[in-house]
């Protein structure tokens, strides 16, 4: 079998940090919801105010609590609606947490060919089809792993010569202490 090739896009000069990379990411998520998907200016301009402090991303709790009011009505990647199952956004055996924040519906399906990647390695070369709730929820997660790991001021955590968004699953290759995160 084939090792599959990833196409990744890199992150702009201004990201240089896995923290950076985080917001920058998200900053993306804001543009996509506000219906300016790709605008480089808007982005930016997100990406600076989140860097400072002028603008907070929304609390996980939101993010719960939208998995919660979707309830089990279908699959958060594909939106079948049968043989339904809780995947885990980050998988237990890597050091997810067994909590809602780590947790998405998804058809057993998608939960069984997801496995334990990454979500950025799963949607290979399609990082932008990332649901919304799966991304932010992600994101946070990853915000919280880095943290507790002390990494989020590195770069180029996985040593291939650029800094980008399989960076942040790199948290997940090492052991990690579960400071904070049960």
């Amino acid at each position: 079998m084939s090792e599959e090739k990833l196409l990744v896009i890199k992150s702009p000069s201004a990201v240089k940090t896995v923290r950076e990379l985080i917001l920058w990411e998200y900053a993306k998520l804001i543009a996509r919801g506000a219906k300016f998907e790709g605008n480089y200016r808007f982005i930016m301009s997100r990406f600076q105010k989140l860097k400072c402090g002028e603008i907070q991303w929304s609390d996980i709790m939101r993010d719960d609590r939208k998995t919660i009011e979707r309830g089990k009505s279908s699959c958060i990647y594909c939106n079948c609606k049968e043989n339904l199952s809780w995947d885990h956004l980050i998988p237990l055996h890597k050091g997810g947490p067994n909590i809602i924040s780590n947790q998405v519906v998804a058809c057993r399906s998608c939960n069984s060919s997801k496995g334990d990647k990454d979500i950025f390695e799963w949607y290979a070369g399609r990082h932008e089809d990332i649901p919304a709730l799966v991304k932010s929820k992600y994101l946070k997660l990853v915000y919280d792993f880095h943290e507790a790991m002390g990494t989020l001021d590195l770069a180029d955590i996985n040593a291939d010569g650029s800094l980008d968004v399989m960076d942040l699953g790199a948290a997940f290759r090492v052991p990690f202490p579960k400071k904070g995160l049960s």
